[in-house]
């Protein structure tokens, strides 16, 4: 399923320098058929179209959504969806995705490009850095990363960094972002090769003074941070200027063969399956509500063969097993995120309303006041917005969703909202795990007319909690923490430093 882009690219951002944190037989000898020196404009084409593909749209989206219950797998016997994630099943994210075809590289452009003048091109490599960064040390806890990327200095196992000073470099990543998108002086600028923005680097400033401003919000319930302080830290980020509906980071695709959108390839076309769609819960809970996104993010049933009649024009969502009937009984995911030619969105800008309504509401103490009334209107307005819906429709949404006066149903109320508007997207995993909302029942839903599961799910929780990856406990077990045990299921259940609800 590997996108074409990534096949143009590939062997030009390949390094004799590639960071593993295994052992040596990674520290490939120098092929004199491949270039050791690529310029920058080829490394951030690369390593956009990789952090787009095997990131945003890879395992740590497609395995928190299955855990999130935006779409469910009808598939038999274990797997993902029930809970079933083994520590081989997340060799290639840590290794090959994450360490190497995104921060390896990212760490390598932002050196290069330092080191050529050409802060523009390092500002955007730390900024993915960073981003990717936070998505390993979210899904796993304490990662490597001081040490890391030092394999051509003989360092083949890498010490781990807390969660703690992960985050701390990571913002200290995003301000040193800042000010170098922020520098005139460059030898040599990005223009078609940044395949986000163009080159416009106040655009770079608004998403990395956003993703501060999620991350602030992070450590809300983290031991030794209060919600009060990084609510503030969160709202003077936004103040400083953050994404707008105008520069949503987006990656485009095309409808071509290799060339389509990510879901379109896992869930539509079957290069991998059919049988991945929005979830039975998700789609009874939109039906529920009345909400109008559901049109976007869910298609209707279609007619086909074997499939009812009276299912045809409907909203019908799946469990985590197979259903007795076809699967064309069912609907699909929505064409909005899984046409060939849809764009892939890494960050929506509602979600940049929703973090200053959460941040206003902590501020004040969780007291639900107009200030917070308000900035949680404009958070859902501005997620009908995304969708284009009639204003009567959006109207009546929000007249019948009025944010409640109880502290605890407020709280919930903004982040469940924020979890639908962040529909197929990672981050809803996070502020589940952080603040216990919405409160997703386990993955045990059944068809009508079931009355048994063929496959309990693997747990009596959601994990919380990837399991570290078998590479790691077979080449540098040592330094893995030693707190989080190798079985698999175990793992799972010990929650990271920040979720200390």
């Amino acid at each position: 399923m590997k996108n074409s882009i990534f096949q143009i690219f590939i062997v030009l951002f390949l390094s004799t320098s590639l960071f593993t944190s295994c052992n040596k037989n990674l520290d490939i000898n120098q092929d004199p058929n491949n270039p050791t020196s690529v310029p920058e404009n080829l490394m951030l084409s690369a390593l956009l179209a990789n952090f787009s593909y095997e990131i945003n749209a890879g395992e740590p989206t497609r395995f928190t959504a299955l855990w999130t219950k935006h779409i469910a797998a009808a598939v038999a016997g274990v797997h993902t969806g029930n809970y079933q994630l083994n520590s081989g099943d997340v060799n290639n994210l840590w290794n090959a995705y994450s360490y190497v075809d995104v921060m390896n590289n990212a760490f390598l452009l932002k050196e290069q490009a330092t080191a050529n003048g050409n802060p523009h091109y390092s500002a955007i490599a730390k900024i993915i850095l960073a981003w990717n960064l936070s998505i390993v040390t979210d899904l796993f806890g304490d990662v490597p990363y001081s040490d890391a990327f030092k394999g051509s200095q003989g360092v083949y196992r890498a010490k781990y960094d807390s969660q703690e000073d992960v985050y701390k470099s990571i913002q200290s990543l995003l301000d040193q972002a800042i000010t170098e998108a922020g520098n005139s002086e460059n030898k040599l600028k990005p223009t078609s090769d940044d395949f986000i923005y163009g080159g416009k680097m106040e655009n770079w400033i608004a998403l990395a003074h956003t993703l501060k401003a999620r991350f602030h919000l992070r450590l809300t319930n983290a031991p030794g941070y209060t919600a009060a302080a990084q609510a503030e830290l969160a709202i003077s980020e936004l103040n400083k200027g953050a994404i707008t509906a105008a520069n949503q980071p987006k990656f485009k695709y095309a409808d071509a063969l290799g060339s389509e959108n990510p879901w379109y390839q896992f869930a539509i076309d079957g290069k991998w399956a059919t049988t991945t769609r929005p979830s039975q819960y998700y789609v009874n809970k939109l039906l529920a509500s009345k909400d109008p996104r559901i049109a976007f993010q869910v298609a209707k049933v279609v007619a086909g063969d074997n499939v009812a009649p009276e299912n045809v024009g409907e909203y019908i969502g799946i469990t985590n097993e197979p259903p007795k009937n076809v699967i064309g009984n069912y609907s699909a995911l929505g064409s909005f995120y899984s046409a060939a030619d849809a764009p892939l969105y890494w960050l929506v800008y509602p979600e940049v309303e929703f973090i200053r309504a959460e941040a206003e509401f902590l501020k004040a103490n969780k007291v639900p006041n107009q200030t917070v009334i308000s900035a949680y209107e404009k958070a859902v307005q501005a997620s009908m917005d995304f969708y284009g819906i009639d204003a009567v429709l959006a109207d009546k949404y929000l007249d019948e969703n009025q944010l409640s006066s109880s502290s605890d149903v407020a709280y919930s109320q903004i982040i469940t909202e924020k979890y639908v508007a962040n529909f197929l997207m990672a981050e809803p995993y996070n502020d589940y795990r952080r603040t216990g909302y919405p409160n997703l029942p386990i993955n045990n839903e059944m068809y009508s007319g079931q009355t048994k599961l063929d496959q309990e799910p693997r747990l009596n929780q959601i994990p919380v909690r990837f399991p570290y990856p078998s590479s790691e406990r077979l080449y540098n077990g040592e330094n893995i923490p030693s707190n989080i045990p190798s079985e698999a299921l175990k793992a799972m259940v010990i929650p990271v430093w920040w979720n200390s609800k």
